[in-house]
């Protein structure tokens, strides 16, 4: 007798969660693991599911682009702008969510995988020039100038972006105390 039993149906994927998964992917894995075989094989899922969220592997690396740069630069700078924080307490709040959700981990993969790919490369210059003058502007509203504005500017983004790659998981450090540390280095005035 044959068994008529149906197999379990294949877990349904939406956009946003195809894009999601391909975050992971590009931070544990690199760009070269972002191949339409590869991520179908990795979520168990047909081509069919991809296919139907996404004409081709073109269209998928530019919504890719496009939700990182929404959700980890646009809506970041919304959040921390609506609050009536002083502009100190509004770095020091970016950075203790920057850290706490782990998203410097895509800032490192995004600036390898651009290393590999113009049009990431173009895109990310985008996301740096928006973050650039987002944070340039609270330094400003803290009272900096000149090349002391610039040099604030630089070390927060470049540590903020990269805090990762700074330490490796056998660092003992205490992050909280070295965040507050480095946020009174950076704002306090000479």
């Amino acid at each position: 007798m044959r068994d008529t039993q149906k197999s379990p149906p294949l877990p349904r994927y939406d956009r946003e969660r195809w894009l999601e998964t391909a975050l992971n992917v590009l931070a544990t894995e690199g760009g070269a693991r972002l191949r339409i075989d590869s991520l179908v094989k990795n979520l168990g899922v047909t081509k069919g599911s991809f296919y139907h969220h996404f004409k081709n592997r073109d269209e998928f690396v530019r919504a890719l682009i496009d939700y990182w740069s929404k959700e980890f630069t646009e809506s970041v700078i919304n959040d921390v702008n609506s609050s009536e924080a002083s502009p100190s307490e509004r770095l020091l709040s970016l950075t203790q969510y920057v850290e706490a959700e782990g998203l410097d981990q895509f800032d490192i993969a995004f600036r390898s995988w651009a290393a590999q790919d113009p049009v990431v490369a173009e895109a990310l210059k985008e996301v740096d020039r928006r973050r650039y003058e987002f944070v340039k502007g609270v330094f400003e509203a803290i009272g900096f100038e000149g090349a002391e504005l610039e040099m604030r500017v630089r070390l927060f983004l470049v540590f903020v972006s990269a805090r990762r790659s700074v330490y490796t998981p056998q660092s003992t450090y205490d992050s909280a105390s070295e965040t507050l540390l480095r946020h009174e280095f950076l704002t306090k005035k000479r």
